[in-house]
């Protein structure tokens, strides 16, 4: 199998291309450790931004718990009220329904009567 000359070029120009170049050594390995640095220094800040707004939101949600505990409070607090006076309203319709009731039973025994006396005034 032959090879082309042209192709035996391009393929040690491609393998050239492929080796590092530790011709500056010391430059790439500076500016490597500056940049490493200079995001890690980037980084740190986001941290640290990132920290405090958790913080924020961890006193923001402590506040909004505290507010939510005093707010179920109050509704039990009414709840209760709310039951209790239930309950006298429905001890107060009881009497109400129970002197309708006998205002009735008045009533239909007044009206026995007086159809009784009718009767007995006929009679007479």
């Amino acid at each position: 199998m032959e090879t082309n000359p042209k192709e035996e070029k391009e393929s040690e120009k491609e393998t050239e291309d492929q080796v590092p170049d530790n011709t500056q050594p010391e430059s790439l390995e500076s500016v490597s450790f500056e940049e490493t640095a200079d995001r890690l220094e980037q980084l740190m800040k986001s941290m640290e931004g990132l920290l405090s707004d958790v913080e924020q939101l961890r006193s923001h949600c402590s506040h909004q718990a505290t507010e939510l505990m005093h707010a179920a409070t109050d509704l039990r607090q009414q709840q209760d009220e709310l039951r209790e006076s239930y309950s006298e309203f429905s001890r107060e319709m009881q009497e109400i329904m129970d002197t309708v009731d006998d205002l009735f039973n008045t009533k239909s025994a007044f009206e026995a009567k007086e159809q009784e006396t009718q009767k007995l005034n006929r009679q007479l």
